[in-house]
């Protein structure tokens, strides 16, 4: 007889069942979570699409595009520092991200981090290659002084789309700065062809075009041309206001004298490390005399003074955040720098006591630039490594703080010490302001370029001659240029003559 051999059951077929429903239930779950992504990637209200995916991220922590979404939601309604968590969290989870890694550069362009921003656009491009990130690449660069990048990147945006009006926006703002201005225009008008969405902004830029080609009159009807499309928009008011005043079409400028808050911070940095330390070098403490001299004068002018003193890197930018706090709303908010300034890839920073070089100084010869190479980590995207306070930003974020006047005065760019004057020359590129407030001031010590230097006494030529000037009852303006006189006079006779910048931004006139 023959017998036949059932072959025994696997093991795990007893367990199919369970097997099944596991499956069932994670697709199940899948398909729940990718539907409360889409209901709340299509809810057009903001506050009620913030709540959905806080909701789905309760339940499921580890999803990225609910990051992401929330991300966008909260950068549309201003709420930029809580947008930037969401955005680091999402590609904390994805770190290839694309549009996670292009959401957080713009996030960081509205928070006027422009060397965190195009760190972040340069990944984006190597990832994904598309011509906004291009265009917004260009922006920082430009906004950085880094003109010749910021053209040549807006090209390869235009070579990718030429149907983008945003990449011939930046590039005819990279070319105007560089004194091309009809080739900027051309641009200009190019991207108004397109449909650029914001043509306010393009007709401010003909505005100053026409002014760099000395047709004040073509000018001013661009400026009333961008103000009839957006009223609010302050940089092409005050272009407006200033040139009228010039050719006197329009009223004299008001007069302001102070009865609301004046916040002030005042900085000064003397104790550099050594330059065998890869430092600066000490600078015999007259910046810090600077500071508190200046301090003294403005608490008598009525200032609430902050004065922060040989500050690290850490330490400054804890004591800039705060300032930015005290000076919301303020009448008027005042930033003293005095200690080293350089520029670096045509980047202005004010540096911190413990700023450090990699190795020998190398000085920066980059378009004219003046200042040195800092040490940063390997690979490190434009400037995003340097410790040090750029003006870009600082000037930028004080004015979206809203105070009505704005001033920044820098003694800074202090000549090197002896022992390491052939590698590290600092100085300043041309600081440009484009106005979120009606009135903003900013000062420097010296031509750009250029640099200053300690004084004899107690205090630096430039300080020394502002606390001469700098007395109630005086306009701001005028202190400015009496102090550009008397530090040019006074150098002048050292056979190294230091001549003051100043950038007047205002509508109104300041009396102290």
């Amino acid at each position: 007889m023959n017998v036949f051999f059932l072959p025994a059951r696997p093991l795990w077929v007893p367990l199919l069942p369970c097997l099944i429903f596991l499956l069932a239930g994670s697709l199940a779950q899948a398909q729940t979570v990718q539907q409360l992504l889409d209901r709340a990637d299509r809810e057009p209200d903001p506050a009620q699409a913030v709540s959905l995916y806080t909701a789905l991220l309760r339940a499921h922590p580890d999803v990225a595009d609910a990051y992401y979404g929330r991300a966008v939601v909260l950068t549309k309604i201003g709420r930029f520092p809580e947008a930037l968590r969401d955005a680091n969290q999402a590609l904390e989870r994805t770190p290839t991200a694309v549009r996670a890694l292009a959401q957080r550069a713009y996030i960081h362009v509205q928070l006027n981090d422009y060397d965190q921003a195009a760190a972040d656009y340069r990944s984006a491009i190597r990832l994904s290659p598309q011509a906004e990130y291009y265009s917004g690449l260009s922006y920082c660069l430009t906004k950085h002084n880094r003109l010749d990048e910021a053209e040549q990147v807006a090209q390869q945006g235009i070579d990718l789309n030429r149907t983008s009006p945003y990449a011939y926006r930046n590039r005819g703002r990279a070319r105007l700065h560089t004194g091309r201005t009809d080739m900027a225009i051309a641009d200009f008008e190019t991207s108004l062809r397109l449909q650029h969405a914001q043509p306010y902004r393009l007709y401010t830029d003909l505005g100053e075009a026409y002014e760099q080609k000395n047709m004040p009159e073509k000018a001013l009807g661009c400026y009333r041309q961008a103000l009839e499309l957006n009223a609010s928009y302050v940089d092409a008011r005050v272009r407006k206001t200033i040139l009228e005043q010039q050719l006197n079409v329009g009223s004299s400028l008001p007069v302001a004298t102070f009865s609301g808050r004046r916040v002030a911070l005042v900085l000064g940095n003397s104790a550099y490390l050594p330059a065998s330390a890869g430092g600066l070098g000490d600078l015999r403490g007259q910046p810090v005399n600077d500071a508190r001299a200046m301090r003294q004068r403005l608490t008598e002018l009525g200032f609430t003074v902050q004065i922060s003193t040989d500050v690290s890197y850490e330490a400054m930018r804890q004591t800039m955040e705060q300032f930015y706090k005290q000076a919301q709303g303020a009448d008027v908010a005042l930033l003293f720098y005095a200690g080293h300034g350089i520029e670096y890839a045509q980047t202005n920073y004010l540096l911190p006591v413990d700023i450090r070089f990699g190795g020998k100084p190398v000085a920066v010869a980059q378009a004219g630039g003046r200042g040195v190479v800092p040490e940063q980590p390997t690979g490190q995207a434009d400037n995003a490594g340097i410790r040090a306070i750029s003006v870009a930003t600082v000037l930028d974020r004080l004015q979206d703080q809203q105070p009505r006047f704005c001033i920044i005065i820098m003694d800074a760019c202090r000549t090197a010490p002896a022992g390491i004057q052939a590698e590290l020359r600092p100085g300043f590129s041309p600081v440009r302001v484009e106005n979120r407030i009606d009135n903003c001031y900013v000062a420097s010590a010296t031509a750009w370029g250029a640099t200053a230097s300690n004084g004899p006494n107690q205090n630096g030529y430039y300080t020394e001659a502002l606390l001469k000037f700098m007395r109630r009852g005086q306009r701001f303006d005028d202190i400015l240029a009496h102090t550009r006189g008397e530090v040019e006079a006074r150098t002048s006779q050292t056979g190294s003559k230091q001549s003051p910048e100043f950038t007047n931004r205002a509508i109104e006139r300041i009396i102290l």
